[in-house]
Order: structure tokens, then C-alpha cells, then sequence
């Protein structure tokens, strides 16, 4: 029920910001000599654009390059520039006051759109429980658990082993259970406890070869 009002409470305000911040981009693409038509859908590209810039910063950057970053942060920077410059512009007066109420929109609109793109905490309470349940402790393999065999069981599994193989091509090295938690944004002890079954699976892989080259010898 929280976490319904929260994010009732963020499309509120975001909904109010989002307009308030139209209006003033609109008056300013009016003086500026656009028609009404235009005027009415230019404030769409500013704020669009920025949106998409915000979200695009709040996912994991894994599989984006550094040319997709930056063209990123520069769309960032740049509808943030233009979003605050045009609403400021808007305002009726050079005062402090309404400089500020003119320009609290665009603000108020990118911190509500980054609170609705947050997880929500009690998932994440809900992958501790989970790791709690399965009576794991620290980085350590439960006795008797099957790595491979859980992997249908939990679908974050498979995504932890396919981070591990990206995570190892790139650096050549297995990744760490904190980069593991960024990267599928869990809990802290969900993240060890899926770090332990992606390592204790590739020792398992790595000493199938070796058993079946002793076995052959000793058949031989």
C-alpha cells in the first residue's frame, strides 16, 4: 500500500510539473515568434527529449557503449539547459520569486520521473526474505544445492550467469557480488547469494573435463 501512494503521489506531481512546465515553454516558443501550432508542440521535444535522456541514465549502462553514454548525458544536458531557460524566460518579472516558481517545474518533473524508476523497496525486502529462506550466509553455497539445477527455478539466475560471462570477457575476471547487485539492482545478500552459485557452477564446469581425462587415463 505503500508503495502505491508513493508512486501515486509521484504521478501527481509529475503530472502538475509536467504541466505547468508546457504552459511556460509554450508562452516562450510564442514570443518567440512560432506559430500556435508549433509553439503548442515544441515544449513536447524539450521535455520529451529530456525524459528519455533521464531514464536512459538510470539504466544499467552494461550494454551501452561509450558513444551511446554520452549522447546521452549530452541530450541530458542539454534538455535540462533549454527545459530551465525557457520556463525561467517565462517568467513574468526578473525577481527572485518568480524566477523561481517559473523555473521549479522542469526540477520538480525529472526528480518525480527518477523517484517512479526507482524499485521499489519492498522488492527488494522481498529478495531478502527470499535469500533469508534459503538459509544462506555470506558468499557460501547451501550443502546440496545444484547451481545448474536452480537456474529454471530462478530466473535471475540465468541473468547473473549471463553478467558473470560479460563481466569476464570485458575484464577477465569473475564479477563481484556488488557489481552483480548494480547491475540487476537487488538486494545485498540476494546478489552474494547468486555471485556464490554462478562461481560454484563454473567450478563445477571446469572440473567435468578434468574427471573425464582422469577417467580415460585409468580405463586405459
Amino acid at each position: 500500500m505503500d508503495v502505491v501512494v508513493r508512486r501515486g503521489c509521484a504521478l501527481v506531481v509529475s503530472a502538475v510539473a509536467a504541466y505547468a512546465s508546457y504552459r511556460h515553454q509554450r508562452d516562450f516558443a510564442l514570443h518567440g515568434g512560432a506559430d500556435p501550432m508549433s509553439a503548442a508542440l515544441w515544449p513536447l521535444s524539450v521535455d520529451g527529449l529530456l525524459l528519455l535522456a533521464t531514464v536512459g541514465l538510470l539504466k544499467p549502462s552494461h550494454r551501452s557503449s561509450r558513444r551511446a553514454r554520452y549522447a546521452v548525458w549530452s541530450a541530458f544536458l542539454l534538455g535540462i539547459a533549454v527545459s530551465l531557460a525557457a520556463n525561467i524566460a517565462a517568467a513574468p518579472s526578473p525577481a527572485w520569486k518568480p524566477i523561481v516558481v517559473a523555473g521549479w517545474p522542469p526540477i520538480a518533473l525529472l526528480l518525480s520521473v527518477e523517484l517512479l524508476s526507482h524499485r521499489p523497496d519492498s522488492e527488494v525486502a522481498d529478495d531478502r526474505s527470499h535469500t533469508d529462506e534459503a538459509g544462506v550466509g555470506g558468499d557460501r553455497v547451501p550443502p546440496g544445492t545444484d547451481a545448474c539445477a536452480d537456474q529454471g527455478q530462478d530466473p535471475l539466475l540465468l541473468r547473473a550467469h549471463q553478467e558473470d560471462a560479460r563481466h569476464r570477457e570485458k575484464h577477465q575476471r569473475p564479477i563481484s557480488a556488488e557489481t552483480l547487485r548494480k547491475e540487476l539492482r537487488i538486494g545485498a545478500a540476494r546478489s552474494r547469494y547468486l555471485v556464490a552459485l554462478v562461481r560454484a557452477s563454473s567450478r563445477d564446469h571446469s572440473a567435468k573435463p578434468h574427471e573425464q581425462r582422469d577417467g580415460g587415463t585409468a580405463d586405459e
